[in-house]
């Protein structure tokens, strides 16, 4: 797995508008554009929807087949950004989902800028 970047303001908000586009557009290529092949995730909804009691997905293919059913269940599916901040290796968005509800992802980017670790939060 590529080393961690060390992001900046600057290359947090480029992030942060390329994976919201992607999301906002429901364009799923796009959005897996944003993703190492290597990636690891981890969601809350990840027991709910794919009936098992793994806390992570591991893997392109996979985390592509979850988000690909997501966009299915949430036709409406949009996000909001509220707030990003920058950490030593990793960025974290903050937004609101189309429900208004608040939610966090934690985003660990590769040396190319891409996500190699995501862990979402919702409130």
């Amino acid at each position: 797995m590529p080393l961690a970047a060390s992001p900046t303001p600057e290359s947090a908000r480029a992030f942060a508008d390329r994976w919201y586009a992607a999301w906002n557009a429901r364009d799923i290529e796009a959005i897996m554009a944003c993703y190492e092949p290597t990636i690891e995730h981890s969601s809350p909804f990840i027991k709910r929807y794919n009936n098992t009691d793994d806390k992570w997905l591991k893997g392109i293919d996979a985390v592509r087949d979850y988000f690909a059913r997501a966009l299915v269940r949430n036709p409406t599916l949009q996000f909001h950004p509220k707030h990003v901040a920058v950490g030593l290796e990793s960025v974290i968005l903050v937004y609101t989902r189309m429900s208004g509800d608040l939610a966090a992802e934690v985003f660990v980017l590769s040396e190319r800028g891409l996500i190699m670790r995501s862990i979402s939060h919702y409130g």
